[in-house]
């Protein structure tokens, strides 16, 4: 829980009763990114400026000759006035690249390498298969040369046969896949789509396409059988079987699964200024019968103890199954310290009033629309009779803006981007005083402004490291001096599940 979410109205209400105070930053080297995932980008020699839409379809092999990938469909950009395909992930090892063809949006080959012994192949300087090496995290580059298609040649000249080049009429389709963890709906996934399509007499036609966020379109060539579509996202298998009399032009498909929420059990906090990394603080989570939260035990790096001993204990009360109603705040030695309690209709929080040693906070919670995107207003009023308006933004889910207004003048403005990955804490079912977990994807990009009271520091980079069912196993959080613009420290999180 230590700094997982430093919520800006937080830092708002501290400026109603501390001022601002000029700090003096200790420079400290930026650390190395987290990421260490290593991809192949392709760079085309031989395609003249000013093409359109293009993708790439490629297959790659292991040095054995077996199969990693199998016409993957991937999209063509332009960088410095070269053609580059979207980056592919592969491991550090050694690959060879078996076929590279270049189509419009329709799969009708535009370009293509030639494989070796084919007629084309004296063309070009590189035949296929061609060697790739990926030996370094990051973009791996490799350049490849390709000649135009015309309709009137035969595939056979560059080594292909018409079904590579697709001189067939396809239907587009329009895909989207969909996963439910636990109670929560992740919408407009991306994913890897593998398509199979059959004819009568057992021909067939592969294809993996990568699905972006939203709809995408996926092109399949009409006169087969059948056609199989697989995709697996989170350790979770969908597959969806159709008849060619089943599948229509520009129908859409809806890839859909459901799996079980993970429960967290314990977050480790450390800390990382470049000179050490220590243990700053331990959440444990129990969870009741019902599979709901129940208590945090928070244990936090002391002046006093070695270790990190047990801090304070937070108790959940349910008088309904579905949501709790009272969280009781203990110390180490189960002194009641205060009490957070939520009135909600339908579901949704309505009131909330917080009471910590003699400090009290009361809140009312309002629902509405603004520019078609969720609203939800706050009205906070603390025991010094000081008052506060926060309002937020939801997009998809999360918490994309907000903003926050005090009665002395004080003011703060956000806006955030996410990941497409699990937040474990908005799994947890545990909403608190300033909605720090509302949001159900993991926080990547924030920018802010303020009127009044500065921060001294502010977080400016989130990096994940995730696990398979789509759930960060790890997360680091850089933070820098407001003023100083200068790197300070970093957070690492090392989350268990069950």
């Amino acid at each position: 829980m230590y700094l997982k979410y430093i919520s800006f109205i937080t830092v708002v209400y501290l400026m109603l009763a501390t001022g601002c105070r000029k700090t003096v930053d200790t420079v400290m080297p930026s650390p190395e990114p987290i990421d260490t995932t290593s991809y192949l980008q392709l760079n085309f020699a031989g395609i003249p400026s000013s093409q359109g839409g293009m993708y790439a379809i490629l297959s790659i092999t292991n040095e054995n000759g077996d199969s990693i990938i199998t016409n993957r469909k991937v999209a063509i950009t332009t960088s410095n006035q070269q053609y580059i395909s979207e980056k592919i992930k592969l491991e550090k090892k050694s690959y060879k690249l078996s076929k590279l063809i270049v189509v419009k949006s329709t799969d009708t080959a535009l370009f293509a390498t030639p494989q070796a012994q084919s007629a084309k192949a004296v063309l070009v300087n590189a035949t296929l298969p061609l060697p790739v090496s990926i030996t370094a995290k990051g973009t791996n580059p490799l350049t490849v040369s390709v000649l135009p298609v015309i309709q009137s040649e035969s595939p056979i000249l560059f080594g292909y046969t018409g079904t590579d080049f697709g001189f067939e009429a396809f239907l587009t389709l329009k895909t989207h896949l969909q996963v439910t963890v636990g109670a929560v709906v992740y919408d407009s996934l991306p994913g890897t789509l593998k398509l199979e399509a059959v004819k009568a007499n057992g021909e067939r036609w592969l294809r993996e396409i990568n699905l972006r966020q939203g709809l995408t379109n996926v092109q399949v060539p009409q006169e087969y059988a059948s056609y199989t579509f697989s995709i697996n996202k989170w350790n979770t298998s969908i597959q969806k079987q159709y008849t060619r009399a089943a599948l229509n032009d520009n129908m859409l498909i809806t890839f859909s699964s459901s799996r079980p929420a993970k429960r967290l059990m314990e977050e480790s906090v450390f800390i990382d200024n470049a000179y050490a990394v220590t243990a700053e603080s331990r959440s444990e989570y129990v969870y009741n019968q019902h599979n709901k939260l129940q208590t945090i035990r928070y244990y936090q790096k002391s002046l006093q103890v070695s270790g990190l001993p047990l801090t304070f204990v937070y108790q959940f009360h349910y008088s309904q199954m579905d949501a709790w109603d009272t969280v009781y705040r203990y110390d180490a030695v189960q002194a009641l310290t205060g009490y957070t309690a939520m009135t909600r209709t339908n579901g949704e929080i309505r009131s909330i009033y917080n009471k910590s040693y003699d400090q009290q906070t009361g809140a009312a919670v309002n629902y509405g629309t603004a520019n078609g995107d969720k609203e939800i207003r706050v009205d906070y009023l603390f025991s010094n009779n000081n008052s506060m308006l926060y309002t937020m933004k939801i997009v998809n889910g999360n918490r994309v803006e907000d903003r926050a207004q005090s009665s002395t003048g004080g003011a703060e403005a956000g806006s955030y981007a996410y990941d497409v990955f699990i937040n474990p804490y908005h799994q947890l079912g545990y909403d608190d005083l300033y909605f720090s977990n509302i949001s159900k994807n993991n926080l990547l990009v924030t920018s802010k402004n303020y009127a009044g009271a500065i921060p001294s520091n502010i977080p400016y980079k989130y990096e994940y490291v995730y696990d398979a069912d789509g759930y960060p196993a790890e997360a680091y959080i850089s933070y820098k001096g407001y003023s100083s613009q200068q790197h300070l420290f970093r957070i690492k999180k090392v989350f268990r599940y069950q």
